[in-house]
């Protein structure tokens, strides 16, 4: 397994634990999860069992044997010992020097030289004598003499040299090429097989590196170690017993003693290819170039130290704050030193060459073996006793430094990208999911009764991958029925280890009790892979059920599904990449010149410049939290935490008030007291997705954690980022909240990484964050790319009754309106219906607003029901999956009647819209439904969340309460006017989406040439064939018949997802009398006072009664959940 540098924590990549404990819960919902984990493959733990073998007999002290992740030779490795801090590296001069193996040539050379010499002395003698004995007239006779007796001495003194020369060149090329060969061997044959193996290698000092090094230690930054602090941290924050309820490292300090590489040694390549193979396929293109291997031994022996701080300030320390005491309700800060007194470890490197600077690319690091590292801690605190090495303590900051260097113990590794650190980018221009699995689910038939009874079951679906057990999707639970009809969407994000691990896509069907675990009725699985090569088309399955014993089970289960790859950004779409928020005519000054990202690829490049599609409005979006600098509590000169007493009033009053206690940032210290425990947590369109942990008492948090989702539509979405303050015995407060919409920001980038400033909530700060949208060829209809929650609004409702006694019966019922996931109610009264010839009709001034909760599951009921309380008289069901956001429609539906008044199976399964009611997918109990008329429906969806959620959210529990906080506090501040709208791009683009087809409508001529509907009853499996020679494929999602969409975005009064019924409230107090203004007016100002901790809110005791009054409803909830049939919903993602 490789890690890679700075790789966030999530649900895929969780945070290493020291230990595990044993919990026993008395859950049925624990016991549901259990089952589901017995499914998992004895495979998905084999890696988890080796490494806790490997682990185990290493702390003995025994030799592991192992594949190096390098070189991808078998290895035995084992942990270091305190021996090898005396281990010093040898000088390769020192090895005896090769004896050529070529002197023959180096004699032919100089026999060569030799008798090219002879030949031309004796020619020059030959030349002198005829000098001497030939009279030639031109030449006198002295000159002739002289030339005859000088020439043969220079010829002769030049030949000597030449072969002088000749011989000792050759001889030093051939000791440079032995020296070469010393240099490369860097060892002797120690068993004379004719090879110089890895262990017969010697390992040479390096002291240029470790000059190099002595110069940089002290002047070294230790903010470069950020990353690896953050680590431990987590380890421990996440393995700390019950009364330690946080842990931070508050100070890293390198001291003067420098690390010290003790030896280094070059290694040769083996077969390498089951090691490479390991790894995601970019890293394996990369690191299997050209590299060189080398290995690495390091030690740092601590100086000797006294009682003084300054003394221990000059070796590598660490203050570590632990926070004892009662989980949110009592706790004190105890600060310890921690002085490394001892580092002793072995690595293995390799690394990637490329021809231009710096020359390294890929490198990949493994540790053979844990490194031995020695410590002691001394008690900061005056309270306790200044003893060394604490037992508790050492040990357990030793395992969390032995847990995080695990991680990267072979065959484990961890993969550098020098080039992009050198860069210094930390922004993921692509998302890890390489596509999307679409899942519709349609139908179960004939599943097995389990019901005590034997009668009947209550089943529900969902969707895990086959090895990891956790449900990523479940639908909504069909009570008491065999033949449950769903039409419920899914979609499943698709990553490179899906692949690698071959994982397959499990349906399981579940029956839902009460009070104990839930039952499996059997699973389909689905090969990912099978359906990757059939990529961007879907087909519709019927599949036999079976069961965990590999035994046949009742019934079967219809549902269509496909896989859909990402896209490329679209070039014709190029920007020049410009933030949008700074103005166009300001662009080109060099005070708002943006350094543009590292690109390394094309890909990345393009993501940079092109913005996303209208085409392609459905993808990936991801969300990275990277940092927060100058976070604390209070802005804008209100007090904090200081001044919340009478005393603390009473000094400020006075001018008592030390600087900096008024929120004057430059008094706010590291150190202080009231710095806040922050965590952050990021909604999608009003849906909690993800959390990460805790950061304990810090005004400069580093996170770097992210989240990967799919979203419907990116010109609708929206995200927030709340960043919260984790308090003991009170509410945790809301610090600030980053509300983003994506249409505003991916003008012209599909990625944008941006410091946003903290709103909306007590505190203050600036947080880095990062966010990026990769499309997929996926076209959903217009109807399921809406928000899962909104605001239903009813504006009257028609009634057509041709039967004239059924017709005057049913003007003395009320009609009821609810939506079946919710237990919000709306009654009209037989006063407000009135007959208008064949129909009964109402029409309200103002429409009916219900809230909503799980769109996709849930379904309008209109229930017409005599006020005299004798049952239900008849019924319309319309499902809001079938409804497209912000489209103001009047839908026609049966109007159906039940001669024993049950309507439980109408109320649970899907039927089509339309006025006749289409029950042809229903397998039984179709002849107890009588249709007595027609309900025509004037309804509209506003999608997110409104006013009318105020009882279900605030009401409830704690949670809830804190999600309607955070709505409330964006909504004050009018940051909600735009939600769930399609808005067109800023004027600074608008040339650019001219340029493309006429924006959207044009470019959706060629969607409506692609669309094609599934019919729900007519169930095929297979193709339609390859689409014809020019044509692209057909990505259009198969679903029920849907209009396409008309972008309605909406007008003025339709809400404007700001709340629904303000204005009305305002025209309410107008006209009412003025106490009554006066006292909602009060009532008002007290809520937002208490929303930003004034008002009475500022006294920490009241705050505490609320922490109590809530945490009192979340413990009645949680008893009513216990004993409630709940399906298994996936968990909100967190790092931990």
């Amino acid at each position: 397994m490789a890690h890679k540098f700075s790789e966030p924590y999530s649900g895929k990549n969780p945070i290493p634990k020291i230990t595990t404990g044993i919990r026993s819960l008395v859950n049925p919902q624990k016991a549901t999860e259990a089952k589901a984990q017995e499914m998992q493959s004895a495979g998905n733990r084999t890696d988890e069992g080796q490494t806790q073998g490997r682990t185990g007999k290493m702390e003995h002290g025994r030799a592991v044997r192992v594949r190096d992740p390098t070189t991808g030779e078998e290895i035995d490795i084992r942990n270091a010992d305190e021996g090898q801090h005396n281990q010093v590296g040898q000088n390769v001069l020192k090895l005896e020097l090769p004896e050529p193996a070529d002197w023959n040539e180096h004699r032919d050379v100089v026999l060569s030289t030799s008798t090219q010499s002879v030949y031309a002395l004796a020619a020059t003698y030959a030349l002198s004598l005829l000098l001497l004995f030939i009279r030639v007239p031109l030449i006198p006779t002295a000159l002739r003499l002289f030339s005859a007796l000088l020439l043969p001495v220079i010829v002769t003194s030049i030949l000597i040299k030449r072969l002088r020369r000749t011989a000792v060149n050759d001889a030093d090329a051939r000791a440079w090429h032995s020296e070469r060969i010393r240099g490369l061997r860097a060892g002797s044959d120690m068993d004379q097989d004719g090879t110089v193996s890895t262990e017969e290698r010697i390992r040479e000092s390096a002291e240029w590196a470790n000059t190099l090094l002595r110069g940089v230690w002290p002047i070294l930054n230790p903010s470069l170690f950020d990353s690896l602090i953050d680590m431990v941290e987590d380890i421990m924050q996440g393995s700390v017993p019950s009364f330690i309820h946080s842990v931070r490292i508050s100070d890293l300090g390198l001291g003067s003693a420098p690390l010290r590489i003790t030896s280094i040694r070059a290694l040769p390549d083996s077969d390498n290819e089951d090691a490479l193979n390991l790894l995601d396929t970019e890293d394996r293109d990369q690191l299997g170039g050209d590299h060189v291997n080398l290995e690495v031994s390091f030690a740092y022996r601590a100086q000797p130290s006294g009682s003084s701080t300054e003394s221990k300030a000059r070796n590598v320390h660490l203050v570590i704050d632990f926070f004892l005491g009662l989980k949110e309700l009592w706790g004190f800060k105890t600060p310890v030193w921690v002085e490394v007194q001892g580092v002793v470890g072995t690595a293995r490197v390799r690394m990637q060459l490329i021809p231009d600077p710096p020359f390294v690319k890929t490198t990949l690091l493994t540790l053979l073996g844990l490194p031995r590292i020695t410590i002691s801690v001394t008690a900061l605190s005056r309270a306790l006793p200044n003893v060394m090495n604490i037992p508790f303590v050492s040990g357990f900051v030793s395992s969390a430094l032995d847990t995080a260097a695990a991680e990267y113990v072979a065959p484990k590794s961890l993969i550098l990208d020098v080039q992009r650190l050198l860069g210094g980018s930390d922004i993921k221009k692509d998302t890890d999911a390489l596509g999307v699995l679409v899942v519709h689910i349609h139908r179960a038939v004939n599943i097995k009764k389990m019901d005590t009874t034997g009668s009947s079951a209550d089943p529900y679906v969902t969707l895990t991958y086959s090895r990891l057990g956790r449900p990523l999707f479940s639908t909504r639970i069909v009570k008491g029925d065999l033949n449950p009809v769903y039409e419920e969407t899914a979609v499943v994000l698709v990553d490179v280890n899906v692949v690698k691990t071959q994982e397959r896509l499990s349906i399981q069907l579940w029956d839902s009790d009460r009070g104990s675990a839930d039952d499996m009725l059997g699973f389909v699985e689905v090969n990912i892979i099978d359906l990757m090569r059939e990529k961007n088309e879907a087909r519709r399955r019927i599949a036999n059920l079976a069961s965990p014993d590999n035994s046949q089970r009742p019934g079967s289960v219809e549902f269509t599904i496909g896989y859909y790859s990402k896209l490329p950004p679209n070039s014709s779409l190029k920007t020049e990449g410009h933030d949008p928020g700074i103005p166009e005519d300001l662009r080109q000054s060099s005070d708002f010149k943006e350094k543009r990202d590292t690109a390394l690829n094309d890909l990345e490049a393009a993501v940079l410049v092109c913005p996303p599609d209208t085409a392609w409005v459905s993808g990936i979006v991801g969300v990275q939290v990277h940092e927060i600098r100058e976070l604390g509590v209070g802005r804008g000169g209100r007090l904090g935490e200081r001044a919340s007493g009478i005393g603390d009033k009473l000094k400020e009053r006075v001018g008592l008030v030390a600087e900096g206690e008024k929120g004057d940032e430059a008094g706010e210290e590291e150190q202080a007291s009231s710095l806040p425990s922050s965590y952050c947590t990021i909604s999608l369109n009003d849906e909690l997705v993800y959390q990460t942990r805790v950061k304990p008492i810090t005004s400069s948090p580093i996170f770097n954690a992210g989240t990967e989702n799919f979203i419907r539509d990116w010109r609708t979405t929206h995200v927030d980022v709340a960043v919260k303050d984790s308090r003991m015995r009170e509410n945790d407060a809301v610090l600030g909240i980053v509300h983003v919409k994506l249409s505003d920001i991916l003008v012209n980038a599909s990625q944008l990484t941006r410091v946003y400033h903290l709103e909306h909530g007590v505190g203050h700060g600036r947080i880095r964050l990062s966010i990026l949208f990769r499309p997929v060829a996926a076209k959903l209809p217009p109807n399921l790319r809406g928000f899962d929650t909104g605001t239903l609004r009813l504006h009257g409702t028609r009634m057509t009754i041709e039967d004239e006694s059924v017709r005057r019966s049913f003007t003395k019922c009320e009609l009821r309106m609810k939506t079946t996931t919710l237990a919000t109610e709306e009654k009209i009264t037989h006063r407000d219906m009135r007959l208008d010839g064949l129909d009964v009709t109402w029409s309200p001034e103002r429409a009916v607003e219900l809230p909503v909760r799980q769109r996709y599951s849930s379904a309008l009921v209109l229930a017409l029901q005599s006020h005299y309380g004798s049952g239900k008289r008849a019924m319309a069901v319309f499902w809001l999956r079938d409804i497209v956001d912000r489209d103001r429609t009047t839908v026609e539906l049966p109007l159906w009647t039940e001669d024993d008044s049950d309507y439980s199976r109408l109320r649970q399964n899907y039927v089509p819209p339309g006025r006749h009611g289409d029950l042809s997918v229903w397998d039984s109990d179709r002849e107890k439904l009588r249709q007595v008329g027609t309900v025509r429906v004037d309804v509209e969806l506003i999608p997110g969340i409104s006013d009318e959620h105020h009882k279900m959210l605030a009401e409830t529990d704690g949670k809830s309460r804190t999600r309607w906080e955070e709505y409330e506090r964006v909504k004050m501040e009018g940051g909600r006017r735009s939600v769930g709208q399609v808005q067109v791009a800023p004027p600074q683009v608008k040339e650019i989406t001219e340029s493309r087809s006429d924006s959207e409508p044009g470019a959706s001529k060629r969607d409506n040439s692609a669309t094609r509907t599934l019919d729900t009853t007519n169930a095929t499996d297979g193709h339609d064939g390859d689409p014809p020679d020019g044509e692209e494929p057909n990505t259009e999602v198969p679903h029920d018949d849907a209009e396409e969409d008309s972008d309605a975005t909406g007008t003025q009064d339709d809400y404007a997802s700001d709340g629904g019924s303000d204005g009305d409230v305002e025209g309410t107090d107008k006209k009412s009398g003025g106490p009554l203004k006066k006292l909602k007016k009060w009532k008002q100002n007290q809520r937002e006072l208490g929303l930003e901790h004034r008002g009475v809110m500022q006294a920490k005791p009241v705050r505490t009664a609320m922490w109590m009054t809530d945490n009192v409803k979340q413990g009645v909830h949680s008893v009513k959940e216990r004993f409630s049939m709940d399906a298994r919903q996936p968990d909100v993602e967190t790092e931990v």
